[in-house]
């Protein structure tokens, strides 16, 4: 079970993952729901990830960290590939 450190860990990790995801990863695509949508696929991730059981890599008040990182960036991703590619000129 997440603590209250643990849940803050992974909505913040969540976030700044989707963002850096969504802002650099697929530059030339848009994301459904703008920016809202690669926040919101960070946090989703975020979360997801930070529930997966196991004292494997690094855990902050029993939320798995790396598995928080890695699926927050995973899902931002596909969630960009679900997006339009942005029309130049």
């Amino acid at each position: 079970m997440l603590g209250p450190y643990g849940w803050l860990a992974v909505i913040v990790v969540g976030l700044v993952v989707g963002w850096l995801v969504g802002a650099y990863a697929l530059p030339n695509r848009e994301y459904p729901a703008g920016w809202i949508g690669y926040l919101l696929a960070g946090l989703v991730g975020g979360v997801g990830g930070g529930w997966i059981p196991g004292n494997w890599g690094w855990t902050l008040d029993h939320a798995n960290m790396i598995a928080s990182i890695v699926i927050a960036a995973v899902l931002t991703y596909v969630v960009g590939l679900f997006g339009k590619a942005k029309v130049s000129g």
